[in-house]
């Protein structure tokens, strides 16, 4: 693994949820924290962002993003080997997302790093567990 994996990225953005199974594991876990390590939720506090099936996150995202458009941007990554079939990756993001058709809603910003756990599994590489730590995050 020696560059950034932006697949679900850019399945994220193009909202093509069916192909998140390529690369995640079925009981891959997904937590997204503030700077300070706490678990994000949803505006009304009602849903915090931690899932413990890749099922439960597609569920989640696939519902939440339907009527934006998105966009994320990946940097290089650093990559740690732990172990001849483990290795552990960060990636810094940025992401944007607005009402589709240009509407008159918010616009939403923001910015941090992926850590990420990736395992081989029949010889290929998959994700096991992302966190995402927001270092940024701007509702204009």
């Amino acid at each position: 693994m020696t560059t950034p994996p932006p697949d679900y990225t850019r399945f994220a953005d193009t909202k093509q949820w069916n192909k998140f199974d390529t690369i995640f594991v079925p009981d891959a876990t997904f937590t997204f924290v503030d700077i300070d390590g706490k678990v994000i939720s949803t505006p009304d506090g009602a849903i915090p962002y931690k899932w413990y099936s890749l099922e439960s996150w597609v569920a989640f995202f696939e519902k939440a993003l339907a009527d934006l458009q998105v966009i994320h941007l990946t940097g290089p990554g650093e990559f740690e080997l732990v172990g001849p079939n483990e290795v552990k990756a960060v990636f810094t993001v940025v992401y944007n997302d607005a009402l589709k058709g240009g509407g008159t809603g918010p616009h939403e910003t923001g910015g941090g790093h992926y850590y990420e756990t990736w395992v081989r599994q029949s010889g290929d590489l998959f994700c096991k567990d992302l966190c995402m730590q927001r270092t940024y995050h701007r509702v204009i």
